[in-house]
């Protein structure tokens, strides 16, 4: 195998194995699957959120980020906006139980994380954190 399958390899193990054991914590404990997690931590993240911001944060397609702003409404989590710079889209914002969720969800996220990865070091996780973020701007150009 060359390195470069071995470290495709890798990375989605790592990913699929962390995936999981969170998403196994926050439907079991808030019941928030970990894509929906993800959503909002986007729309969070973004100041006038639009359902493009939501699917380039995550790299999904529209349609898909589109389905996920829905179920997060439907939940009562987010709603739509009339978006102040833009009057084709709207803009998504956190309720005020969206925000209780997320800050919920997040430090549950943050103890599974430490958990399973706590035989890293800080620099480590500094370092691979670095290296991932730049191989995913190079992809994403």
């Amino acid at each position: 195998m060359t390195d470069l399958r071995r470290l495709f390899d890798d990375l989605v193990r790592v990913e699929i194995v962390l995936w999981d054991a969170v998403d196994r914590r926050l439907r079991a404990e808030l019941d928030l699957p970990l894509g929906r997690f993800e959503a909002l931590q986007a729309v969070a993240g973004t100041p006038t959120a639009r359902v493009q911001d939501v699917a380039d944060s995550m790299a999904i397609t529209v349609g898909a980020a589109s389905k996920l702003v829905d179920r997060l409404e439907a939940g009562g989590l987010c709603e739509r906006r009339a978006h102040p710079a833009d009057r084709r889209s709207s803009a998504i914002v956190l309720t005020a139980p969206g925000r209780r969720v997320l800050d919920a969800a997040a430090a549950l996220v943050d103890d599974e994380l430490t958990q399973r990865l706590d035989g890293l070091g800080a620099g480590d996780v500094r370092d691979l954190a670095a290296l991932l973020g730049a191989t995913r701007r190079m992809l994403g150009r």
